[in-house]
């Protein structure tokens, strides 16, 4: 009987997609002779490059039709597909490509075209971990892996060279101030400089990572906090990032794409939340820590705040900061 063939279709969002390698592991284990692929986004693909439950990655352009997607991938005749985002394209995709199995939650009036289908409530769904989300689509007794972004010897090694041309020759602690969905997610650029200049002064070199649409904010928190710290935002492709943030000591970040990225290296992580409910996003695994000031209004998981206070965020100290990452010291 030949090999059941299974396609994952890959969330869109960096943090997603990184969320999605625990589902990989966790699908391996319960069918581990699949022949399992994914089909992801050409942003968030190399996050899956190399995985150790997958054997295939199909890439598709950002504005590609459904039609083009739909025709590529029926060519490798699918058993069964997982469909991770809540959109109906997704789903569409999976069956214009004549998928017999079609997997996913009955978002988005496109229950019809699943032949599995998982309740969805939006305030049931964000009532715990995304990661966690996704496993229930494995049924009853599936559980979480832990996410892995797996880097190659020779990626370590040119990441090693970035920072010995930086002069940066111990762990820095990486800083992740940016966000892309808005505002809401994002801390202070005062606090983050607030914060360097802290840590420069005890000695530590810091490391600030950002999108190239962040470089200008990651420049000017670099260079306001002083020579301690060197911004990589714009100059580091999405793996690159991955190799840089393996080698911080710690990660301190809003809720974002990198901050996941950051604990699928290993990196401890100490996350800042505000408008997003942390049970929901939260960097998977032992070991992270979480800043949540909870507001009456958060979470609202807007981009921008309704009362324009951003009460959530700006009431993050600094030091609050600090001792978390003394803390997380002491115990490592």
């Amino acid at each position: 009987m030949p090999e059941s063939k299974i396609l994952v279709r890959a969330p869109n969002w960096i943090g997603d997609a990184v969320m999605a390698t625990g589902f990989l592991t966790a699908l391996r284990k319960t069918a581990p002779k699949a022949r399992i692929s994914v089909l992801a986004n050409q942003g968030v693909a190399d996050i899956f490059r190399w995985h150790p439950a997958a054997i295939g990655l199909l890439e598709f352009r950002q504005g590609e039709s459904l039609f083009s997607v739909a025709l590529r991938t029926k060519r490798y005749r699918f058993d069964s597909c997982y469909i991770l985002p809540l959109s109906f394209s997704s789903a569409a995709i999976a069956f214009l490509s004549g998928i017999p199995k079609r997997i996913g939650y009955d978002s988005e009036c496109r229950g019809w075209l699943l032949t599995k289908r998982f309740p969805y409530r939006k305030k049931d769904f964000r009532s715990r971990h995304l990661l966690q989300g996704y496993c229930r689509l494995l049924g009853e007794g599936a559980v979480p892996e832990d996410q892995v972004v797996k880097l190659t010897e020779a990626e370590l090694a040119t990441a090693d060279k970035w920072l010995v041309k930086k002069d940066i020759r111990i762990k820095p602690i990486g800083l992740g101030p940016g966000a892309t969905y808005g505002p809401a997610k994002r801390w202070p650029e005062e606090k983050w400089i607030e914060l360097g200049k802290i840590l420069a002064g005890r000695g530590w070199r810091m490391l600030i990572f950002g999108s190239a649409a962040e470089a200008d904010l990651c420049r000017r928190i670099a260079a306001a906090i002083g020579g301690g710290a060197v911004s990589c935002a714009g100059e580091t492709d999405l793996r690159q990032s991955a190799a840089l943030l393996s080698r911080c000591r710690f990660f301190v970040s809003n809720d974002t794409g990198v901050m996941h990225l950051a604990a699928a290296v290993g990196t401890t992580v100490v996350a800042l939340f505000g408008s997003t409910n942390p049970d929901w996003t939260r960097p998977w695994g032992s070991g992270h820590v979480v800043i949540y000031q909870k507001e009456p209004c958060s979470p609202c998981y807007g981009r921008t705040c309704r009362y324009g206070h951003y009460h959530c965020m700006t009431k993050i100290s600094a030091a609050s900061v600090i001792e978390a990452i003394d803390k997380e010291a002491q115990i490592r």
